[in-house]
């Protein structure tokens, strides 16, 4: 049972955006505490995953996400942290927003890891399909990487004859 796929192959159903213009933007400024963040080449499952785990932080008050398009591969995280009462029944210091998804992203990815542990050791072959896959996606970006310098190379040229 292999689970490998080539990315040059679609079903008919399919559709192929094309990649986000960014990996990662912070939105927003002033308060720290709450930000959105534009998280590029994802959707909804790292969207309400990444909001059910900020949710189990009683560090935050609010974490949202949504999705501007369906054709655009960006998925975006509202996290509103929880101001702390200080002395005096003043405000203390916040956590910040970009603190709590951190938090959340290696809570996240600590989860998976071990769910895929589990599955590992009563399913053997899944282990071997992930090795299959992660050997696959290791070669696809080496030949995007090594694509990339060719056509850096041939910019460079391009460059050299307009001079």
């Amino acid at each position: 049972f292999i689970l490998i796929t080539s990315r040059s192959t679609m079903s008919v159903n399919e559709v192929k955006n094309a990649p986000a213009p960014f990996e990662f933007n912070v939105r927003g400024t002033g308060d720290p505490g709450a930000r959105t963040f534009a998280i590029g080449d994802e959707d909804h499952t790292i969207g309400n995953s990444l909001r059910h785990v900020l949710m189990q932080n009683s560090n935050v008050d609010f974490a949202g996400y949504s999705v501007p398009h369906p054709s655009e591969p960006v998925v975006h995280v509202r996290i509103q942290t929880a101001r702390k009462i200080g002395v005096a029944g003043t405000e203390g210091e916040r956590m910040h927003a970009i603190d709590a998804l951190k938090d959340s992203c290696q809570t996240l990815r600590t989860q998976c890891q071990h769910v895929l542990d589990k599955l590992e050791e009563v399913l053997p072959q899944v282990k071997e399909d992930r090795i299959q896959i992660q050997e696959q996606l290791e070669r696809e970006m080496e030949e995007e990487r090594r694509e990339a310098e060719r056509m850096d190379a041939m910019m460079g040229v391009d460059d050299e004859e307009e001079d």
